[in-house]
């Protein structure tokens, strides 16, 4: 946990610094390639479109232990979503409108996206509830491609 989180530091100074070599210790954790390339749909199909009004993009890093449970929500936008540590479980609830507040939800689908897959976008506008079923730490990065000033996540009641 410690090392994962010394790399995201340093990976975050890179830019900024005139620095030849990553140490080795973190530099195991990447190799070169692409990690998302031309993707247009999220991972239910649904169609990436960018938001209306002023486009803003904030980029999180979450970490969540083992049996972390989010509450039902959904989000306006999509995001641009990768798993570094664990995994990331995502239940989604693809039959109830965005308008059914309340925590009565039903799990339609789970999908799990494992550290080292490929990056994915996050679904927009679908409620769901995402989970760390695993007996490790997960750490995930997503970037939001939202609008500025606006929520990113919308809760149930």
């Amino acid at each position: 946990m410690k090392k994962i989180f010394l790399l995201l530091i340093t990976l975050s100074f890179i830019g900024c610094q005139n620095t030849e070599k990553v140490d080795s210790e973190f530099s195991s954790f990447f190799k070169n390639g692409d990690i998302m390339t031309s993707a247009t749909q999220d991972p239910l199909g649904n169609v990436f479109s960018y938001p209306t009004g002023e486009a803003a993009v904030t980029s999180q890093v979450k970490v969540w232990e083992p049996g972390f449970k989010s509450p039902w929500h959904y989000h306006p936008y999509t995001g641009v979503a990768y798993v570094v540590q664990g995994e990331l479980t995502v239940n989604y609830d693809t039959e109830t409108t965005l308008d059914a507040t309340s925590d009565e939800k039903t799990i339609v689908l789970s999908e799990t996206y494992k550290a080292g897959d490929k990056a994915f976008l996050g679904v927009a506008n679908t409620w769901h509830l995402s989970e760390n079923k695993g007996s490790e730490d997960l750490i995930f990065l997503v970037s939001w491609l939202g609008e500025k000033d606006k929520p990113l996540a919308v809760l149930s009641e």
